[in-house]
């Protein structure tokens, strides 16, 4: 066997040498990368983790301590309330169906009796007597019955009379367990009615004004993104055409994309002023509607919402106009011409030509889009300021009121965090479907 011997150099052979670190691959590639790991690790990773230590706890402006509270800013129940609305309180005959409708004010009253250890309370209106509530309390099960019969509007829908809340629906008293107050449900309603369980608690589930600020970042995002879709595709091929001035037209185009929100804003809040709105003018003056009856943009909840998705419109069908051109504009012409050769028309050549070479052009546009528009802030914050009411937040600004302008930090940053999720699942959901178009 023969010993093993160490290599040695060979005689006449140049020393080798020590590379110098920016010649070196490895060592100069991650000092490349460096940067960007400490910007994502201080302007990203930090404080979203900040953030979701602050989401549990009861962190608040000025609080000298901030306690670990778990999960309890996400949810928290305290109690469950029974509340019920459209109760039936006849279903027959639709001409007797009309007499107790009519005349349940007048000739209808409320009898209460005991029914074992609790009370029935039951409607007396002519010949029918109709059990309604039943309750642990005379007190209670009477209150309930008359307020059905008094304060309630009874509607004729056929054979069936209804009686409906249209304020507010009526309360059957708290529960501090699930489970007592679905009892309460099937024991105390005794006619069929519209029931559901409110859960009251200081987590921000339970809080009206957060599922409503969720509803509307959903009709925000979606909503705007068909519309832009429905504006940009026939603007980016009206673009594609070859027209004199088109340079022009195209950079007009892309002003309301890239001009500060804050200075279109503030056009935009003369625009939808309920005094001096530049569009009630000109529908006064055109008699289209009286000065008694002008709109109130900001002030209505449903044209504050309106008013909104027209200006995101406004900013972003742009971006999408301009991105589907830059994919209509990659296409080779000779495909576009063999299909005219082979007798394909305007409409067939944007179907079956363009719209397949432009779609993962299009996706990552529409990527783009949706993102924006889910975290958008100054949008809602100049116009509305999440106003009338409370009735055109979203999820940003109502982070924003809550954590920073009411002080309650914890509760800011776990509204703040319920935008994470809803966006890994939309923008895996894109993703994957723009991998599939790509195979």
């Amino acid at each position: 066997m023969r010993p093993l011997v160490a290599p040695t150099a060979v005689s006449g052979a140049p020393p080798m040498q020590r590379l110098a670190f920016f010649e070196r691959e490895g060592p100069f590639g991650y000092a490349l990368v460096l940067p960007a790991i400490l910007y994502l690790t201080a302007f990203i990773a930090y404080p979203f983790a900040m953030s979701i230590w602050l989401s549990m706890t009861d962190a608040s402006a000025g609080a000298s301590k901030w306690n670990y509270i778990g999960l309890d800013n996400y949810s928290k129940v305290e109690s469950w309330e029974l509340i019920a609305n459209d109760f039936v309180i006849f279903d027959g005959d639709k001409a007797e169906a009309q007499r107790i409708a009519d005349q349940h004010k007048d000739e209808g009253k409320v009898v209460t009796a005991p029914d074992g250890d609790r009370f029935k309370a039951s409607l007396q209106i002519g010949s029918h007597t109709i059990p309604v509530v039943e309750t642990n309390g005379e007190d209670d099960a009477t209150y309930l019955a008359t307020t059905i019969l008094n304060d309630l509007d009874w509607q004729v829908h056929g054979g069936k009379v209804v009686a409906h809340a249209a304020d507010s629906p009526i309360s059957f008293g708290t529960f501090e367990k699930r489970g007592d107050a679905n009892d309460a449900r099937k024991k105390s309603v005794l006619v069929d009615s519209t029931t559901h369980l409110k859960a009251n608690g200081t987590g921000v589930q339970q809080d009206p004004n957060f599922l409503l600020a969720v509803k509307n970042t959903l009709k925000y995002t979606f909503g705007t993104e068909l519309v832009k879709l429905f504006f940009g595709i026939p603007c980016a091929l009206l673009l594609y055409k070859k027209f004199r001035g088109r340079q022009l037209l195209r950079g007009l185009l892309v002003i309301p994309w890239v001009i500060p929100i804050a200075i279109s804003g503030q056009a935009w809040l003369w625009i939808l002023d309920s005094t001096y709105s530049v569009i009630n003018w000109l529908l006064v003056h055109a008699g289209i509607i009286s000065p008694a009856n002008i709109f109130n943009f900001r002030g209505d909840a449903n044209l504050a919402m309106f008013s909104l998705v027209v200006v995101n419109v406004w900013r972003g069908f742009p971006f999408t106009t301009i991105v589907i051109l830059a994919g209509l504009t990659s296409i080779p012409d000779e495909i576009i011409e063999r299909a005219r050769l082979d007798g394909a028309n305007a409409l067939q050549r944007f179907w079956y030509v363009m719209a397949p070479m432009v779609r993962p052009i299009l996706m990552v546009s529409l990527l783009f889009s949706v993102v924006f528009s889910f975290t958008d802030f100054n949008t809602i914050w100049i116009i509305t300021r999440g106003g009338p009411y409370d009735q055109t937040q979203v999820l940003s600004t109502y982070a924003y009121q809550v954590g920073v302008n009411a002080g309650y930090l914890g509760k800011g940053a776990a509204i703040s965090l319920f935008l994470f999720p809803i966006m890994v699942v939309t923008v895996f959901g894109m993703l994957q479907w723009l991998r599939r178009e790509n195979m």
